[in-house]
């Protein structure tokens, strides 16, 4: 629960800078389109929310770096997972490590706020969106099938001719502003009262805007746009985004409807006439989640798309248009993927301010370990370093550890020896090494077959493994899983020969294959 908690308070984190970049983008993309289809325009913002609600995560997706001996015989049931997200890197200078910024660099009381905070934004957008489907069943349930002159049934009938559709019920309600349309589950397009004795001519307008919408499955579509948007609703960007998508939704509308009658101008002057005539119903929202003839209220904005040219450039310039957008949308992406906030979660690396230089902690539980130098405990003429439980641990690790290139090791057996002295070890501990060929591990191998337990004196420990040519680095350490303390001294990193002998656990021997197909027939 922990880790979900942080996980939700660093993607709202991220959210609050990194969608004004992704909106700006956008903008800059629907400024180089200039004046295209609104079905193209529509496609960027849709696109501009679903990277929206994906960039806030991209800094949680970095490749782990593996301590475990999977696959190996000696590996028991109640070993910890031991996978480690490394957020520091050693660099090369033996210089300062680095750190990206995490989750436990806030105040516990402001994460606390910000995941509460959010937690209300998203109870209170299902909230309203389960309001919204309830408004659009009441408004279905007052509706009744509507009453149409023959001229207007003739022009329905041609209208659903136009677009290819079967029947669609047509019904009316006294509670609609403006025509509307809503999937309940099927298609059904809903008309104010007051239109019905309208001439046919403007009807026609009325219904292949409708069914534009029908066609483009607008309704479905935006429903998955609001329950997904619940979790960006706290965010003003997702607002301005939502916005300009139902803009786009009846620019593309429009554009279509335009095409199905008599052009775009004699489209535009009924839309003007049915506005008067309504009484600005263009600003009355619809009831519930229905998508009206007015949705978007840019009733002006839509009457200038239709009455100028709306391919007034080339394909060439919209597609340099939308790859320049591409561009901008792929450049905020990779930034926030490198300086968005990283949460902290059980298997996340963190650094200790008192780590001895060139060593970090990590494990599944950094955060129920300390480390430092006990210069109180001297071995081998040299302070030792320790590494204990600071509270209850029942299970999980923590370890000390570097990691070094494979560079001047590869095609080579290596021998990290250590000294280590342990005091009421719970669970067990050891000396591990692993080399790894970039992400992948190639060679392990934590002591657990011959694990440290309990409080024994100080000795000597071996980790021998073969470094492939193809190596790339080499990690090691000592870990404690469970409770308990230990300290660890006078570590040797060198090159040995093929006469002293690995210490991996063997791989699972592989049973001996027949040479022929037995038994084909099930006689025997």
């Amino acid at each position: 629960m922990q880790t979900v908690s942080r996980l939700v308070v660093a993607y709202a984190i991220n959210a609050l800078w990194q969608l004004p970049l992704l909106v700006l983008a956008a903008e800059v993309t629907v400024r180089l389109l200039g004046r295209v289809p609104g079905k193209i325009l529509y496609r960027v913002w849709l696109g501009c929310l679903l990277l929206a609600l994906t960039v806030p995560a991209l800094p949680f997706l970095h490749l782990p770096f593996h301590i475990t001996n999977s696959g190996s015989t000696v590996q028991q049931a109640t070993t910890p997972v031991k996978v480690l997200h490394l957020s520091f890197y050693e660099r090369q200078s033996g210089g300062p490590v680095t750190k990206a910024l995490r989750i436990s660099d806030f105040p516990g009381v402001i994460a606390s706020g910000v995941l509460w905070l959010y937690l209300i934004s998203v109870l209170f957008a299902l909230c309203r969106l389960a309001w919204g489907l309830r408004q659009t069943r009441i408004l279905l349930r007052s509706a009744e099938t509507a009453r149409l002159t023959r001229e207007v049934r003739e022009t329905w009938e041609s209208c659903l001719t136009l677009f290819g559709k079967a029947r669609i019920k047509l019904l009316s309600s006294s509670k609609l502003a403006a025509p509307a349309t809503v999937s309940w589950p099927s298609p059904i397009v809903l008309l104010p009262v007051e239109l019905h004795d309208e001439q046919a001519n403007e009807m026609a307008a009325v219904f292949c805007h409708e069914l534009a919408h029908v066609s483009r499955r607008d309704f479905l579509s935006n429903m998955f746009i609001e329950l997904i948007g619940v979790l960006l609703f706290y965010h003003p960007a997702f607002h301005w985004i939502r916005r300009r998508i139902q803009e786009m939704r009846e620019l593309a509308c429009d554009d279509m409807a335009a095409e199905a009658i008599s052009g775009r101008h004699v489209y535009a002057r009924t839309l003007l006439r049915l506005t008067q005539k309504m009484l600005s119903a263009a600003v009355v929202p619809q009831p519930g989640c229905a998508l009206g003839i007015f949705e978007g209220e840019i009733l002006e904005k839509r009457i200038m798309n239709l009455l100028e040219n709306t391919s007034k450039h080339t394909r060439l310039r919209v597609v340099v248009s939308l790859a320049l957008g591409s561009f901008l949308m792929l450049g905020t992406c990779v930034l926030s993927a490198d300086l968005g906030l990283k949460p902290v979660n059980a298997q996340t690396a963190i650094q200790k301010d008192n780590a001895p230089s060139g060593w970090f902690m990590a494990g599944s539980k950094p955060a129920s370990y300390q480390t430092g130098v006990d210069r109180a405990m001297i071995q081998n003429g040299h302070p030792s370093a320790f590494l204990k439980s600071a509270t209850p641990v029942s299970d999980g690790f923590g370890t000390l550890m570097q990691t070094v290139s494979a560079t001047d090791y590869t095609g080579k057996r290596v021998r990290l020896r250590a000294w280590v002295s342990s005091q009421d070890v719970g669970d067990w501990a050891g000396v591990w090494m692993r080399v790894d060929k970039d992400n992948t591990m190639v060679a392990f191998d934590n002591m657990q077959n011959r694990a440290i337990k309990g409080t024994q004196s100080w000795k000597a420990y071996d980790v021998v493994l073969d470094v492939p040519a193809d190596a790339t680095t080499i990690s090691f350490g000592v870990l404690l899983s469970g409770e308990g303390e230990v300290w660890m001294n006078d570590f040797h990193f060198e090159v040995v020969g093929k006469e002293t002998p690995v210490t991996s656990p063997e791989p699972p021997q592989r049973p001996k294959l027949a040479t022929h197909p037995a038994n084909l027939s099930f006689t025997e």
